[in-house]
């Protein structure tokens, strides 16, 4: 008689049981992502409260998954019971990150308010029924002609429904193009993914406190990581929370003095002639920024103050484009935005050659299947990542030129949103900045590039109408969220259609509660920035380039050589005297959205000059919980602030986090 014989497990089995993505954080994730971008779209609707999405790691999503952690540990702890694994936590946070960024200003944030605007508001003088309305394709933009946009801006009467059916179409055609922009992203960071992560090692400082609650082992019932514990952590936390905590009463007791976060009115001047420095403190910079490398903290206010002398001498000189000379972000002086922007495409393309036998495994395990190159570890297969984006941007180009933008402005713009964007999620991940834009537009380096004046006005108006739609916008958080994936053992393969499910479900909640709170309450009563100033401004440009066609601008194109050719020397320097301080990073971000949070970063830098000066790596490794509780402290602050509003101030918020 045969004995009964135990079955054996093979490591492979128990890694492929590892790996599996369970049914319940898919349903977890995706309800995070559901709540973040409800969470993001409320606030910056109908309850007039904080910009909770302006960040590439936003404060909505990580107090939501803070709180997630938190109850999670004390499960552990309370019951002895496994909880959510660190597998599951990934995929949690990552759906999360997606769906947070939905209603950013770039996406959806923008697109809605741009559809409903050119009908509505158009009028002989402004001139948008002449220049915009006749090349706006019927099928990208719901009509006007029943007053169902009328209604958006201004309250359906009563008794009436919601016209959802003028909007299904439009929607329909917005969103392919927003999916197949998150394909392309999505396959570009599987190509670079291992050289930025193993080759390159990047520091990744935005995921530092994220990885510190990910990467628990979920057997352990010891308690709290590391960073939670000791009483650094609740100085930290009650610094931040405690500054949010004190102005939350003063929205119940006026006469209480609030504290403000931007001395000196948030301007500071140092002489005539110098562009203001921005004195916002940011906690939540402040805790973030102590886990960015000090070389990086170091060049950041040391090329802003370089720039600040530059922009003064230039006013001084009185050089400027003429009648080309139109602001821009940041400073909104042209002439540093261009020579950053070139110093980005350098950066860029330093980075794609340094990467240049990594990329050619990749396209040889694409075309030829090299069983050489390994990519079991990654998100996609290598062929699957190179045929994606091809389709993807074959996708993009075909739905541009249909909704009518000239081929030979999308050779330039395309290409530009490649660069960009790379260049942008390169930032994020190694400088770990979270209030960071980019110089310049890709479609404002097309029309300066060959000039408005050789573009027709159709072009112009699709262009700049579609384009405003950043459809790379998504490179940030997916490198973020490849890094996080680490924490996923092996195959990953489903997590495209995780990551894609977070996505569509996020896009959903945004859009029904948009044109919801709109047609209810009257969209001119949102606070959000596309619907009231956004959509306006960039069809009155519309008007403008065409009626004063601008030629190219050589101009910009010697700032953007000039620009290119200093960060090709720092880059030189950097690689070659090993006691070279700068980092040539600092010299392209320093003009962008970062300007803001500028002051936040000398704090932090001081403070870690200082502590790795005196103590070196164990007293920085001590200090780390400190910033970590500063983070948590802030971001609970928020949420409890928006609690608070929700109950006693309706539709009548108070702002606690934006850029100060």
């Amino acid at each position: 008689m045969a004995l009964l014989q135990t079955p054996s497990f093979t490591s492979e089995d128990v890694q492929h049981k590892a790996a599996r993505i369970t049914p319940r954080s898919i349903v977890f994730g995706l309800a995070i992502s559901c709540l973040a971008s409800a969470w993001v779209t409320y606030s910056r609707t109908a309850a007039n409260t904080s910009a909770v999405n302006i960040t590439h790691l936003p404060v909505a999503i990580f107090a939501i998954f803070l709180c997630v952690f938190t109850v999670n540990t004390l499960w552990k702890m309370r019951f002895g019971r496994p909880g959510l694994a660190p597998r599951e936590l990934a995929v949690i946070f990552a759906m999360g990150l997606i769906g947070a960024l939905i209603p950013a200003r770039g996406l959806t944030g923008i697109w809605l308010g741009l559809m409903a605007a050119p009908y509505y508001l158009a009028t002989p003088e402004n001139g948008w029924i002449d220049n915009v309305q006749p090349y706006l394709s019927p099928y990208l933009f719901p009509p006007n002609d029943h007053l169902q946009t009328t209604f958006l801006y201004e309250g359906l009467p009563s008794g009436v429904p919601i016209p959802w059916e003028v909007w299904i179409g439009p929607i329909f055609w917005w969103i392919t193009f927003i999916l197949a922009g998150f394909v392309a992203c999505f396959c570009i960071v599987v190509i670079l993914r291992k050289q930025w992560v193993e080759s390159e090692r990047l520091d990744y400082p935005l995921l530092a406190p994220v990885l510190e609650m990910v990467g628990r082992d979920s057997s352990a019932q010891s308690g709290w990581p590391t960073l939670f514990r000791g009483y650094l952590f609740w100085i930290g936390f009650g610094l931040a929370f405690g500054i949010i905590g004190w102005n939350i009463i003063t929205y119940f007791y006026t006469t209480v003095p609030r504290i403000s976060m931007s001395p000196n009115a948030g301007l500071f001047y140092f002489a005539r002639l110098f562009p203001p420095l921005l004195t916002h403190i940011n906690t939540y910079t402040i805790g973030f920024g102590y886990f960015v490398n000090l070389e990086i903290l170091f060049s950041i206010w040391f090329f802003h103050f370089l720039l600040m002398g530059e922009i003064a001498l230039i006013r001084k000189t009185g050089f400027q484009f003429g009648r080309m000379h139109q602001k821009g972000g940041g400073w909104g002086d042209p002439l540093v935005q261009w020579q950053c922007m070139g110093a980005l495409f350098v950066f860029v393309g330093w980075g794609l050659w340094t990467a240049r036998r990594h990329l050619k495994a990749v396209f040889r395990k694409a075309w030829t299947n090299d069983p050489d190159v390994e990519d079991a570890d990654e998100l996609l297969s290598y062929r699957t990542a190179v045929i994606g984006l091809i389709l993807g941007l074959i996708y993009i180009i075909a739905w541009l030129l249909k909704a009518g933008v000239a081929l030979g402005l999308l050779a330039i713009t395309i290409p530009a949103a490649i660069v960009i964007y790379i260049a942008l999620a390169r930032f994020v991940c190694e400088s770990g900045t979270l209030y960071l834009g980019i110089p310049t537009t890709p479609l404002n380096v097309g029309f300066q590039l060959i000039g408005t004046v050789t573009i027709d006005p159709r072009t112009i108006a699709v262009g700049s109408t579609a384009h405003a739609l950043r459809w790379m916008l998504f490179m940030p958080a997916l490198s973020q969220n490849a890094k996080v994936f680490d924490q996923v053992p092996g195959n990953k393969r489903t997590l495209f259609w995780v990551l894609l499910l977070g996505l569509l479900g996020a896009l959903v909640v945004n859009i029904s509660m948009v044109l919801y709170l709109g047609y209810t309450h009257g969209a001119y009563n949102f606070t959000e920035y596309p619907f009231t100033r956004y959509a306006p401004r960039l069809y009155d440009a519309i008007v403008t380039k065409i009626k004063s066609p601008e030629p190219a601008s050589w101009e910009r194109m010697v700032l953007f050589a000039f620009g290119g050719l200093v960060f090709a020397i720092l880059t030189a320097l950097r690689y070659r005297l090993p006691w070279w301080p700068i980092h040539p990073v600092g010299f392209i971000i320093t003009t962008t959205s970062i300007l803001h949070e500028i002051t936040s970063l000398i704090i932090v830098w001081l403070f870690k000059a200082i502590v790795i000066r005196v103590g070196g790596v164990s007293l920085y490794q001590k200090y780390r919980p400190l910033f970590f509780g500063i983070i948590a402290g802030r971001a609970t602050g928020v949420l409890v602030s928006f609690v608070v509003d929700l109950i006693w101030f309706p539709g009548g918020g108070h702002g606690v986090h934006g850029w100060a």
